[in-house]
C-alpha cells in the first residue's frame, strides 16, 4: 500500500467513528499532510457546525502549520454551494492545497463533480482514491445520504428480534426479552443514531415501548406511530420524552384536550392501511435521513411489500417459541414465487452473546 492509501485510511477511520448523529449530513473525515507530517484532521459536525475539510484546515491554523503545497484526504467531495456553511472548495483553494484525494463523489446535484472540476481548474491535482475497498467503504458511509438526496425518502432500517423459528412474540404477545442484553445495547445505539423511530399501533398497545435511547443526550428527533384511528391517549404516555411524538392517521381525533404533546398528521390510506410512502416523505421533509422501524411483523411486512426498507438487522435468539398463534416476524401480503423475494446483500453476521446478529441491505428497494 502506498503512502496516499495509508493517509486516506486515517480519514476513513475518522468518518467511520463519528460518535454523534450529524444527520442530515453524511459522516466525513479529512486529513491534511505535507512532507510526511500530518498537519491537521477534522470531522463533519452536527449542523450548523463545520464540515470536515474546514475543521482540518482550522486544525492546521491552530497549530500554526502552513497548508501551502499540502495534500488533503477527504472521504467525500468537498461542498460547492453555500448552505449553512461557506463552500469548502473555496477554502481549500485559498489554503493553497496542492492535491486532494477524494473517497466518493457527492451525489447532491448542487455539488456532483462541480468541486472536483473547480479544484482542477485552479491547478489542484484531484483524484478519487484508487483502492477499491476504501472506495466501497466511502460509498457505504454516504449511502443513507445518497438515498435521502436522490429519492426524497429516508434511509429505512428495520430491526427485528426473533426466535430460531421466526417468532417475535408468544401467543399472549409476550416478547420480553427475546434478544440478549448485549443485543439490546446495540439497539439503544441504533436509536441514538436515528432521526425517527416508527412503530405501529399494535406494538404500542401490546409492548408499551418508550422508544428512548439510553444515551440521554442522543435521542431520536421523532417517535412515530402509525395509527389509522387513534382513540386512546393513555397508550401514548410511555412515549413521552425529549423527542417529538408524531401520529400518522387517517383522521385526527375530534377532541385533542387529552393528546398533549402529540402532532397528528393526516395521510391517505390504501384500503385499511395508511400510505407508508407518504409518511416517509413527510419525515424526509422534516430532515429525517435515518429512520429505524421497530414495529411488528405486519408493519415491517408492509414496508417490504412496498420496497421501502433499505437495510435489515435481525437479532436471532437460540430459543424456540412455537405456536400457530404466536406472532411471526414478517407479515404483509408476501409473494407468490421465490423468484420475487427480496434478497439481502452485503451481509454481515456476528455473534452477540448467544444471539446471532445478521445485517444486510435489501436489494429490491426504490
Amino acid at each position: 500500500m502506498n503512502e496516499n492509501l495509508n493517509d486516506y485510511e486515517l480519514a476513513l477511520n475518522l468518518a467511520e467513528n463519528i460518535s454523534v448523529n450529524i444527520s442530515p449530513r453524511p459522516p466525513v473525515g479529512a486529513v491534511i499532510k505535507n512532507k510526511g507530517e500530518i498537519l491537521g484532521k477534522g470531522i463533519t459536525e452536527t449542523p450548523p457546525g463545520n464540515h470536515a475539510e474546514i475543521n482540518a484546515l482550522l486544525n492546521c491554523n491552530n497549530n500554526n502549520f502552513s497548508t501551502k503545497g499540502a495534500t488533503m484526504f477527504t472521504t467525500l467531495e468537498p461542498c460547492f454551494h453555500k448552505g449553512e456553511t461557506d463552500p469548502c472548495v473555496d477554502k481549500i483553494i485559498e489554503a493553497q492545497i496542492s492535491q486532494v484525494i477524494i473517497g466518493a463523489i457527492d451525489p447532491n446535484p448542487k455539488v456532483n463533480e462541480k468541486s472536483i472540476n473547480k479544484l482542477l481548474k485552479n491547478g489542484i491535482k484531484t483524484k478519487i482514491v484508487e483502492d477499491e475497498v476504501q472506495r466501497k467503504r466511502s460509498q457505504d458511509l454516504i449511502e443513507p445520504f445518497k438515498h435521502f438526496i436522490t429519492t426524497g425518502l429516508p434511509y429505512v432500517t428495520a430491526k427485528i428480534a426473533i426466535s430460531l423459528d421466526g417468532k417475535i412474540a408468544t401467543k399472549t404477545g409476550d416478547s420480553k426479552w427475546i434478544s440478549s442484553e448485549k443485543s439490546r445495547e446495540i439497539v439503544q445505539k441504533m436509536r441514538s443514531f436515528s432521526d425517527a423511530i416508527i412503530i405501529g399501533s399494535k406494538t404500542l398497545k401490546i409492548d408499551k415501548p418508550s422508544l428512548s435511547a439510553k444515551n440521554i443526550s442522543m435521542q431520536p428527533k421523532y417517535k412515530v406511530v402509525l395509527n389509522t384511528n387513534p382513540t386512546n391517549p393513555e397508550r401514548y404516555r410511555t412515549l413521552e420524552s425529549e423527542s417529538n411524538i408524531i401520529v400518522f392517521c387517517e383522521k385526527t381525533p375530534s377532541d385533542l384536550s387529552n393528546w398533549n404533546g402529540i402532532e397528528f398528521i393526516e395521510i391517505s390510506s390504501k384500503g385499511d392501511k395508511l400510505d407508508l410512502k407518504e409518511a416517509l416523505k413527510i419525515l424526509a421533509k422534516k430532515n429525517c435521513m435515518n429512520v429505524l422501524v421497530e414495529g411488528g411483523g405486519q408493519l415491517i411486512g408492509s414496508l417490504i411489500d412496498s420496497n421501502l426498507i433499505n437495510k435489515m438487522r435481525l437479532f436471532i435468539s437460540p430459543m424456540l417459541i412455537g405456536g400457530i398463534n404466536s406472532a411471526d416476524s414478517i407479515g404483509g401480503e408476501g409473494i407468490e414465487f421465490i423468484s420475487q423475494s427480496k434478497k439481502l446483500t452485503d451481509i454481515d453476521v456476528i455473534r452477540v452473546q448467544n444471539d446471532i446478529m445478521v445485517t444486510g441491505k435489501v436489494r429490491s428497494h426504490v
